[in-house]
């Protein structure tokens, strides 16, 4: 679950991410071709797109991992409301798709992502 703890280190980790990968990856994305607005295609988010979404998010993200590594720990024992050393034992994979699967947490990059977005343009 998405709290406010692991909110607060979502930030500092959307903080050090380069989004240019992230927005290349989206807008390749023909899941809101139909969307007329930002807005509309929030409505027809489905669970199948969000993972879809979500997958492609991370994959954009990942070769920039080593650079919010010392977060990953702190957010995934925030996140799943376990000691940071129990969080470092967690199966990564499991953790990933669990994170994937998290519409707070989707939201969350897309709401970010947006800001990030409008603040370079």
């Amino acid at each position: 679950m998405l709290n406010i703890k692991s909110m607060a280190i979502l930030l500092k980790i959307t903080a050090k991410l380069d989004i240019k990968p992230v927005i290349d990856k989206l807008k390749n994305l023909d899941i809101f071709a139909e969307a007329k607005s930002p807005d509309e295609a929030m409505k027809q988010l489905t669970k199948e797109k969000a993972a879809i979404v979500g997958a492609e998010m991370f994959a954009a993200i990942l070769p920039q991992l080593d650079s919010v590594s010392d977060f990953l720990a702190e957010f995934v024992a925030a996140y799943k409301g376990v000691s940071v050393e129990e969080a470092e034992k967690l199966d990564a994979i499991e953790v990933i798709k669990e994170l994937i699967g998290d519409c707070g947490v989707l939201n969350f990059f897309s709401s970010a992502l947006r800001k990030k977005v409008e603040r370079t343009h």
